[in-house]
């Protein structure tokens, strides 16, 4: 069997680095997108068992990327995790998908884990 595939996808240098590495110590492989235009290409290769995903990005941003999943993978939105800074009020009012999860940042990195490798064992089953 494969390795679980993550896609992490933030704009911020740091907070994807972070991310990056600690998905990867959770035995999973690592792709990450620094906005939604690199999301997008990397999303059309598929093979993403979880999407670690910000909404807050230049050029094109996440409610975006969450479009081209609905169109292209909507299985994969049950399997997205949304780690962004967007206030609770504007995430009821704009968000239009069913994701796993949402966590504010700053995160609570061991719950972040846990909903991570129970997406990546959603993504394999």
């Amino acid at each position: 069997m494969s390795q679980p595939r993550a896609l992490i996808i933030e704009d911020d240098d740091p907070i994807r680095n972070l991310l990056s590495t600690i998905v990867r110590h959770q035995g999973l492989s690592v792709d990450t997108a620094c906005d939604g235009v690199e999301a997008i290409e990397n999303l059309d290769h598929d093979g993403y068992s979880v999407v670690v995903l910000d909404l807050m990005m230049p050029r094109v941003d996440g409610y975006a990327v969450l479009a081209h999943m609905r169109e292209h993978q909507p299985e994969l939105i049950s399997r997205t995790i949304l780690a962004t800074a967007v206030p609770q009020h504007d995430l009821d009012r704009n968000l239009k998908d069913p994701v796993y999860m949402i966590h504010s940042k700053p995160f609570d990195m061991q719950q972040l884990i846990a909903d991570v490798r129970h997406c990546a064992q959603l993504g394999a089953a």
